[in-house]
């Protein structure tokens, strides 16, 4: 009869001192490897989101020639052009910002529908749309202080 290992594995174990208790360093490495990748991963995928939503996005500043305010159904016909996204009036209501997908329309587009409808407009600006978020960030902070 042959003799057997793992049958008398627990005595041969106590006799030499040989203690099986806690984690062995790969499950350790493991975990230490999964809290940092988890982490890391915490702050940057939220950021890379963000970014694949509006890096196509593109913002124009319009005003209507005179000193007149921008009728409210225009907000309405601008967003029912294709490619834009928002279309919002400043606080005053002299200015319109159009936020439009570069790849789906561009400012030629908008000026002729509004062309189309016998407005009179100017381009102010055209910027890329995070640029001007983070600049209303920026100047929301200053008007704080």
């Amino acid at each position: 009869m042959p003799y057997d290992l793992e049958k008398y594995r627990d005595k041969r174990e106590k006799v030499l001192g040989v203690r099986r208790k806690g984690l062995s360093f790969g499950v350790w490495a493991s975990l230490v490897a999964a809290v940092f990748i988890l982490s890391l991963g915490s702050l940057v995928v939220p950021k890379s989101i963000a970014y694949l939503t509006t890096r196509n996005l593109d913002d124009a500043i319009f005003k209507l020639q005179g000193d007149s305010v921008w009728p409210r159904d225009t907000i309405v016909n601008m967003m029912a052009l294709e490619g834009v996204k928002v279309a919002l009036m400043d606080k005053g209501g002299a200015r319109m910002v159009v936020t439009f997908d570069r790849l789906a329309t561009d400012t030629a587009d908008i000026m002729a529908a509004f062309r189309e409808k016998g407005a009179n407009v100017v381009m102010l600006n055209r910027v890329n749309h995070r640029q001007r978020v983070s600049t209303e960030k920026e100047e929301a902070e200053f008007e704080a202080l």
